[in-house]
């Protein structure tokens, strides 16, 4: 439970910088860059300490998962982040990848949620939608927002799969006495994501539709560098751990709230207005979030 509340105010630092510097580049650009610095610290970290955290089984899937989760997930979140902001991205990206994740779970690992912690992750979800789908009518009907509804969408869907079957590495690697840490973890699946990025950011540079930038590197690389050690480097370390001890949906609803964090991070970096019902629903789901640590 504590790893993933600390995913939670990781994640919401995260989507900060993540916007920030999709403001700077192209999405695609910006997230090849956070994601190429994230693999250079995790894999410095994992190759100096934990040489065998591996395993031929596991490590594969745990890259499939970073294909699905990094890879086309990552793609589609920064898609969106440029499109409809942070907190309205985190919004549909962790409330839809609790509860994909969940049902993944319960289909794919025969590992159902009871009805109380599918009470709970409800209430997660109810206070997420009171404190952030207060946008007005204009901004709904727009064709780039509601392109970042879609691409948020996918990123969730992405995600909650992608979280599915990291537990699925974390068994195989279990049954044969394999311990693979959450850095570890992390490493191996932002390695996949990377080159899914690389392989889309060489294609589009080829073809030469990658805008040109006149932003100097010193102004990109700090925000690049803090996206890469919230996100990938730290959060998604501190989720891998949290998934070893709870279910994928309720490691994602917990992960959820990270958007009430973004509350007051939005205001501060992007101007965006806080309104009462954005205040209601922090509440509420807050609650939610310790319902589910009481019931564990």
């Amino acid at each position: 439970m504590t790893f993933a509340i600390l995913t939670a105010a990781l994640f919401a630092f995260s989507a900060v910088f993540n916007t920030r510097i999709t403001k700077l580049l192209d999405e695609v650009t910006a997230n090849y860059y956070r994601l190429l610095a994230a693999c250079i610290i995790l894999g410095t970290i994992t190759l100096g300490f934990y040489p065998g955290s591996f395993h031929p089984d596991a490590s594969i899937w745990l890259m499939i998962s970073g294909v699905v989760g990094f890879g086309a997930g990552d793609i589609a979140l920064f898609a969106a982040f440029a499109r409809i902001g942070s907190r309205l991205t985190i919004l549909i990206n962790f409330s839809l990848s609790a509860i994909v994740g969940a049902f993944a779970d319960w289909l794919l690992l025969n590992d159902p949620i009871g009805l109380w912690q599918w009470t709970s992750i409800l209430v997660i979800l109810c206070g997420l939608s009171l404190a952030l789908l207060t946008r007005g009518s204009n901004e709904m009907m727009n064709g780039s927002f509601k392109l970042g509804i879609v691409a948020a969408t996918i990123a969730g869907i992405g995600q909650g799969i992608g979280a599915t079957i990291s537990r699925h590495a974390e068994s195989i690697a279990e049954s044969s006495g394999v311990t693979i840490n959450g850095i570890s973890q992390a490493f191996q699946r932002v390695s996949a994501g990377l080159i899914c990025l690389f392989v889309l950011w060489a294609w589009k540079r080829f073809r030469g539709t990658i805008p040109r930038h006149n932003t100097k590197k010193n102004q990109v690389a700090p925000w690049v560098i803090a996206a890469a050690l919230f996100g990938p480097v730290l959060g998604v370390s501190c989720f891998q751990q949290s998934l070893k001890t709870m279910t994928s949906g309720e490691a994602m609803a917990v992960t959820a709230t990270s958007p009430l964090l973004l509350i007051p991070l939005a205001y501060f970096f992007e101007g965006d207005r806080i309104r009462p019902l954005s205040l209601i629903g922090a509440f509420t789901g807050v609650s939610g979030v310790i319902m589910m640590a009481l019931l564990r």
